[in-house]
């Protein structure tokens, strides 16, 4: 996929990398911030994010840690050019490091570069690239949009993302998504499930996300 991210907060050379970048045939999306950033990969797909270290709201590499991290490759841009903070951006993660001021010919190369070591996603990953869960503000991303969640809602969800493809007890849940030690007999567990349902589900008569075993329990399918 020649989409590019670049994640560059001086002005000048922003607007001259994404001249360049264009120019070499990529499509790029330009953005400032680590939060625009973060924004932008929940909507849109890309084969490489070129990101600069020192953004004005932190580290570029905190991209490093955003769900669909395994769907793109990651080049640090940086005026730290030491070979020591060089690997450091290397050993946190970084597919690749630049730093500046650097060639645009180079830096052409270096992306061509890692859209060949780019691995192909299987179809699960794919799947799930699609999905993020944000603890700060109980907010979850689906195919279908972002909704707002309860605490014990979102709760609930990430402990099935976290087991996905798992079928978990009705049991389980009230032990461990709700601290139960003895077990009430109680349908809180599927009236939690038929609220998430109204929100990530775009079909209801048909859910294809969020799964009820009949005898086994549930299951989280992304």
């Amino acid at each position: 996929m020649n989409r590019i991210l670049l994640v560059e907060d001086e002005l000048l050379l922003g607007d001259t990398i994404k001249l360049s970048l264009e120019k070499m045939g990529f499509e790029c999306v330009w953005v400032k911030t680590l939060k625009d950033a973060t924004q932008v990969l929940k909507e849109q797909k890309f084969g490489v994010a070129v990101v600069d270290w020192n953004l004005p709201d932190g580290e570029g590499l905190e991209i490093l840690k955003h769900p669909k991290r395994n769907s793109i490759m990651v080049l640090i841009l940086s005026s730290k050019s030491s070979v020591a903070e060089r690997v450091e951006g290397l050993k946190r993660g970084a597919d690749d490091y630049l730093p500046k001021p650097f060639s645009f010919y180079e830096l052409e190369a270096r992306i061509q570069a890692l859209l060949r070591r780019k691995p192909e996603l299987k179809k699960e990953d794919e799947a799930t690239a699609l999905w993020h869960l944000d603890e700060s503000t109980l907010q979850v991303t689906a195919p279908n949009g972002t909704f707002e969640l309860t605490p014990l809602e979102f709760k609930f969800l990430n402990y099935l993302f976290e087991r996905q493809g798992t079928i978990v007890s009705k049991d389980r849940l009230l032990r461990d998504v709700w601290g139960f030690s003895l077990l009430p007999k109680t349908r809180t567990v599927d009236y939690v499930i038929t609220n998430l349902r109204k929100r990530i589900e775009p079909d209801l008569e048909n859910p294809k996300h969020l799964l009820t075993i009949r005898g086994a329990g549930v299951k989280f399918i992304p």
